[in-house]
């Protein structure tokens, strides 16, 4: 007899594109256990199996939508390129993620908002902010070490970069026929690396 096939990892993938499908329509506020138990097609008590609470949900979707993306950048490497070629690695890895992303932007938009009234989404968001720091500090930094950048404050610079790429996105949100995200994204670090220019 063969071994059973383990599916806890599929049903909880599944779980969780229905709790996002449901957020994205309803809110975070809006959306209920019973919600996201009825858009999975799983009982209430298999969803409580998985996942105790909403906030627990909501901690699951941050790793979701930003975990894959962080973990591709912590193999940035300033080893054999230049700063500046990270940084442009950089930013093709958030593209490319972004593209994914875009289908699933209500619910990124939600964790900003939220971020502002519910310290769990506020500590989710503290610590993507942190990781993100500690991936870009430490790149930049090397690039004022050699002389490829002008000397200046590295967590400034990193943060200023983070600024501008969830700035865009934040801007885009509201006035998306203004402008394209990926060409606006590019040109701001374009301009963010000249200024760096040493």
């Amino acid at each position: 007899m063969s071994p059973r096939p383990d599916v806890s990892e599929k049903r909880r993938a599944q779980i969780l594109e229905s709790a996002i499908q449901v957020i994205a329509q309803q809110g975070f506020a809006n959306t209920r256990m019973d919600d996201v138990a009825a858009e999975s097609g799983y009982s209430k008590g298999l969803l409580y199996w998985y996942f105790k609470s909403k906030e627990e949900i909501i901690i699951a979707i941050a790793d979701l939508l930003f975990g894959v993306q962080f973990r591709k950048m912590q193999k940035l490497s300033v080893e054999g390129q230049t700063a500046r070629a990270c940084l442009e690695n950089f930013l093709d890895i958030f593209l490319e993620d972004l593209r994914g992303m875009l289908k699933v932007a209500p619910v990124i938009y939600e964790f900003y908002a939220l971020a502002f009234r519910n310290t769990t989404v506020r500590k989710v968001m503290q610590q993507y902010l942190e990781r993100f720091v500690e991936i870009l500090e430490p790149i930049v930094q090397q690039g004022m070490d050699n002389g490829e950048f002008t000397p200046g404050k590295a967590r400034q610079i990193t943060i200023a970069i983070g600024a501008a790429l969830e700035g865009t996105l934040l801007l885009w949100a509201y006035a998306p026929e203004m402008f394209q995200p990926e060409e606006q994204l590019r040109a701001s670090m374009a301009l963010i690396l000249k200024g760096l220019a040493a």
